[in-house]
């Protein structure tokens, strides 16, 4: 099979969206839960000291994350056993009815300490599938593209990801504006989470829809032929835990900045940027804006630069922007929406190569395992305590530069990181290389 995969037209359209359509519910969800984290405070956790409900609040999310791994684990499993789409199809599931639980749930007030812990079980539940949608769908475009246009490919999945994202930012924004305080804050954040069962059943058809990938399909015929069992977690671990710790020092700015967007910065805005919920939510959309542009704008940068110079540059953009733009973030007015933008486009760019990486550093025979494993750690250990270290440290410092010197720090890590990694972001495994490794991999145990 020619490693020039044919993909373009309806095949490529078809392909994209059923893998987006997944990604748009998922991190729908994912985003609403940040958005309304200053109502979920009040309604979950006791109302004595808001600040200490908010710490809750994030301490949830923070916990939530720690299900992503094994999330990861449990779907990378299937999507490198029994392929891309059947992982998929399950993943989207656990996110989606997580989600739309969480709209249905009795309040502190009714039921006491058993709503914090209901809440919990279905962050779990969401985050376990958030954690083998990503890799899952990232390796599903990836190996239907051919190699000079997978960043691109890529790109696009990305992108409707933070459409996702952004899309419970607008319809936060429009309930909010139709409907009173109070009747936003009794039952209008309910309805926002309640979209993620719709969401669910119109990706599962999506997905039903399409063919697997094609070298899932020369994978799994190589396996057959050699009489070779899948064990893509033991052989993740064994034979290429070297590039998952590298991929998790490189990519840990991108996981503090994707939650500092997803699910801080409207609290953020709020809390130091004093602004009120709807200014708030109109910066948080700028942002959102320009991540999606970012992101589509560096997928033909990423294929002319090449995977290991195109994350280099994009972390040391990073280093530099972070603590300007939280600074003008926190000014409110004008400096809240230009703070926003310059750190949403930050994270667009820098989230294309970060999760292309996902795919491509690792082999088809445990680019899901290992991607997901490597990813969804990264998430967990910089990500998921992004918020509650960000609250901390705004309130230690007294402004934003705590996490904004943070988060530079990460960036250039990221750009050192990457540059000096060569063996692990230049490499690329061409797509009829995979039965011969799925052989190689089967005599070697």
């Amino acid at each position: 099979m020619s490693t020039e995969l044919e993909f373009t037209g309806a095949r490529r359209t078809r392909t994209i969206v059923a893998a987006s359509a997944g990604n748009f519910a998922e991190w729908y969800d994912w985003g609403v839960y940040g958005v309304v984290a200053t109502i979920i405070a009040a309604k979950f956790f006791p109302g004595d000291n808001a600040a200490v409900a908010l710490l809750n609040t994030y301490a949830v999310f923070a916990l939530g994350y720690i299900a992503r791994p094994v999330g990861g684990i449990l779907f990378g499993w299937i999507g490198d056993r029994f392929g891309r789409r059947r992982a998929l199809s399950i993943s989207i599931l656990f996110t989606c009815f997580g989600t739309a639980l969480m709209g249905v749930l009795p309040t502190y007030a009714q039921i006491g300490l058993l709503a914090p812990v209901l809440l919990l079980v279905c962050r779990l539940a969401q985050s376990m599938g958030a954690g083998g949608e990503y890799a899952s769908a990232i390796s599903f475009v990836f190996e239907h593209s051919p190699i000079t246009r997978r960043a691109r490919n890529v790109s696009a999945l990305v992108a409707t990801t933070f459409i996702g994202i952004l899309c419970g930012s607008l319809l936060a924004r429009l309930c909010s504006s139709l409907l009173t305080e109070d009747q936003y804050n009794t039952f209008g954040w309910r309805i926002l989470f309640l979209v993620g069962l719709p969401l669910a059943l119109l990706g599962v058809y999506l997905r039903s829809k399409v063919e697997e990938s094609p070298e899932f399909e020369m994978l799994a015929a190589a396996r057959a032929k050699a009489k070779t069992a899948a064990t893509p977690l033991r052989d993740a671990l064994r034979l290429h835990w070297g590039k998952i710790v590298v991929f998790i020092v490189a990519t840990a700015s991108y996981a503090l900045l994707s939650t500092t967007i997803t699910s801080y910065l409207t609290t953020f805005l709020i809390k130091v940027g004093n602004l009120s919920s709807n200014e708030a939510y109109n910066a948080t959309i700028v942002s959102n804006v320009l991540v999606i542009v970012g992101s589509l704008v560096m997928g033909p940068v990423a294929d002319r630069l090449g995977l290991r110079r195109a994350l280099s540059l994009m972390g040391l953009v990073v280093a530099i922007a972070a603590v300007p733009s939280l600074a003008l973030a926190s000014a409110g007015g004008v400096g809240a929406v230009t703070g926003s933008a310059i750190i949403g486009a930050c994270k667009g760019l820098l989230a294309l190569p970060a999760l292309l990486a996902i795919s491509q550093i690792f082999p088809t025979a445990v680019r899901v395992t290992a991607g997901a494993l490597a990813y969804n750690i990264a998430q967990a250990v910089f990500g998921g305590t992004g918020p509650i270290i960000g609250v901390w440290l705004n309130d230690v410092t007294g402004g934003p530069y705590g996490l904004g010197v943070y988060l530079a720090v990460l960036g250039l890590v990221t750009a050192i990181v990457a540059l000096l990694a060569r063996n692990t972001f230049d490499h690329d495994e061409p797509s009829a290389a995979a039965p011969a490794a799925v052989v190689s991999e089967g005599g070697a145990r």
